[in-house]
């Protein structure tokens, strides 16, 4: 659905000092999902108990809280050109 954005995946960004990797697109929201790629955490099973170490990961929406701008984290990651059109889309 969204091109531009399934584009983008792979692409790495700087988050609270980490390295992710844009993962996945889920063109329902639309949501970008990243995964840590330098530390790994303990990941807990249905139970809550501890099961393995694995990457983290982090889902954002596209856009910021009121709707009305990009998540600043997909602002980075595309030219200012490309950040109106991609709006502009999401805002319909």
């Amino acid at each position: 659905m969204h091109i531009q954005l399934h584009n983008l995946i792979g692409q790495q960004i700087i988050h609270n000092s980490k390295l992710y990797i844009l993962i996945e697109i889920i063109d329902n929201g639309p949501l970008l999902v990243f995964q840590c790629q330098t530390e790994k955490e303990i990941q807990q099973d249905q139970h809550g108990n501890a099961n393995r170490k694995s990457f983290p990961t982090f889902t954002i929406h596209c856009l910021n809280e009121s709707r009305t701008d990009l998540h600043p984290v997909l602002k980075e990651m595309i030219h200012e050109t490309e950040q109106i059109h991609l709006l502009n889309k999401l805002t319909k």
